[in-house]
């Protein structure tokens, strides 16, 4: 978190009260420039020049920044296409029949409501538009998974469709809130643990709950009821459809076949909706979730520009403001605060954290390790010993004995390998694994694990399919696994 600097901080009544032009004068002079004069880097030996790719922002933010209408119950609702509030009801993006916007339509657009009010959803120019040579909002305000997805439309269809399989009797509320707070979560699953549901949800027509709570209830929900929801049922086939399309959008690199596969999964999550539930009124985030393909080739994967580290940047804002108590000038409490805490890490023998990082490790004799892992150990080093931990952090991620990554494949499916030993050998970490026989359970959108006969393999995290590690979970006596982003196999 904190290699994400301040920019700028300000109260929303006063830019409610001024507008974003003078909020943001300063940041945009000095990203002007930027674009023009540059900053001389000295290690380089030149100016090097830059400016702004895209900004991360919910939709009322990029709306409001973008110079677009802010109420989404308006009749243009969507900044990356002209479609209607009707025509998203009727007809999808794939279907190619909306006009997607572009610089050129957008620049006419503004023109003519600076003249006559808004057009096609178009109030006015954007700032950074106005200011910078490169920045246009067309190609600068890419969607948001957080508040598209996991706040949005997450919510609404695990309300709509566990309400419908109550009503059918395959369970009941209580007993469902029973799985979720007595379920023996694991690892990461413990931080993003979801909460018991409201009884009041069925009213409200959302269950609530933060991303990270409701990616993980979602992704869980299998194990959790799976057992009680017979095979074929249309409300459950939603959740699950909905469930591989957050599992895409999550996605952290594409291939041309993915992205079609994107495609035909966001239009098969939509038909099956609105034939459960016919008298569902699709909102606007359907409808762009269904731009998401497109916008992978403009942006690249999503997950890289959404605001989720942008949300956890301000966990430390909030604390300040419940630290100090003080709010006369709250703003410069919060900027002052924040120095204070970057003058730290910049004072700290190293700004950015180590590649790897690790809290214990213990020495061991090569010739006591198994076969498969001192044939990979003594091709790597001449040294008698090595270095073995229980866990250990690579960029960031957490691999700690007894936890699941995908590697190889079987069958055009990832086979998944459980953490038995971790090794540090000349800067290297290799991980020896117990392999697994996997077989996907199209029901649960889960794979079933099967333990092969004391087989080990040893990887480099290179190797992995995958590099987000997963927890396994007894369910009814079977071992079940359940992935939280789509898994790309690598062929060997």
């Amino acid at each position: 978190m904190h290699t994400i600097q301040l920019a700028v901080l300000a109260k929303v009544t006063d830019l409610k009260r001024y507008g974003y032009a003078a909020v943001l004068a300063p940041l945009v002079r000095d990203v002007h420039t930027l674009e023009q004069d540059g900053v001389f880097i000295e290690s380089v030996g030149q100016n090097v020049k830059g400016t702004i790719f895209c900004v991360s922002a919910d939709n009322l933010a990029a709306h409001g920044l973008g110079g677009f209408l802010e109420s989404f119950r308006a009749e243009y609702a969507c900044r990356f296409c002209m479609a209607t509030s009707e025509q998203f009801q009727a007809t999808e993006v794939r279907d190619e029949e909306f006009v997607q916007r572009t610089k050129a339509s957008h620049d006419v657009h503004v023109q003519n409501a600076l003249k006559n009010g808004s057009e096609f959803g178009v109030k006015h120019d954007c700032v950074l538009r106005e200011a910078l040579e490169y920045f246009h909002p067309i190609t600068g305000f890419p969607p948001d998974i957080l508040h598209d997805l996991l706040e949005g439309i997450v919510p609404i269809e695990l309300a709509l469709c566990i309400k419908e399989m109550i009503r059918l009797k395959f369970f009941t509320l209580e007993y469902l809130n029973q799985k979720i707070t007595s379920f023996p979560y694991q690892h990461t699953d413990k931080v993003n643990r979801p909460k018991a549901i409201h009884k009041t949800f069925m009213t409200r027509g959302t269950i609530g709950g933060n991303g990270h709570e409701n990616a993980t209830l979602l992704r869980l929900l299998p194990l959790f009821v799976g057992n009680k929801v017979p095979e074929g049922n249309a409300a459950w086939a939603v959740l699950m459809e909905l469930k591989e399309v957050v599992e895409l959008a999550l996605c952290p690199s594409f291939t041309d076949e993915t992205i079609d596969y994107f495609v035909w999964k966001i239009s098969d999550h939509r038909q099956t909706l609105q034939e459960v539930f016919p008298e569902l009124r699709l909102r606007p985030k359907h409808h762009y979730v269904e731009h998401y393909p497109t916008l992978v080739k403009c942006f690249g994967p999503l997950v890289h520009v959404w605001t989720m580290r942008f949300e956890a940047k301000h966990r430390f804002f909030k604390r300040v403001v419940h630290d100090a108590q003080n709010f006369k000038n709250i703003l410069k409490t919060l900027a002052t605060r924040h120095q204070h805490m970057m003058a730290y890490h910049l004072h700290a023998p190293s700004f950015f954290r180590p590649k790897t990082q690790t809290a214990r490790v213990e020495s061991v004799l090569v010739s006591a390790l198994p076969e498969v892992a001192q044939a990979h150990i003594r091709g790597q080093t001449t040294s008698d010993t090595v270095y073995h931990t229980a866990n250990v952090t690579i960029d960031g991620t957490d691999y700690t004995n007894g936890m699941f990554v995908s590697v190889g494949v079987s069958g055009g499916l990832s086979k998944f390998c459980k953490l038995a030993q971790i090794y540090l050998v000349n800067n290297n970490v290799s991980f020896l694994c117990c392999d697994f026989d996997s077989w996907y359970v199209e029901h649960l959108r889960s794979y079933e694990l099967s333990a092969t006969q004391t087989s080990l393999s040893i990887h480099l995290q290179s190797e992995f399919n995958d590099t987000v590690p997963l927890s396994a979970y007894k369910v009814d006596g079977v071992l079940l696994l359940t992935p939280k982003r789509f898994i790309q196999v690598k062929q060997s």
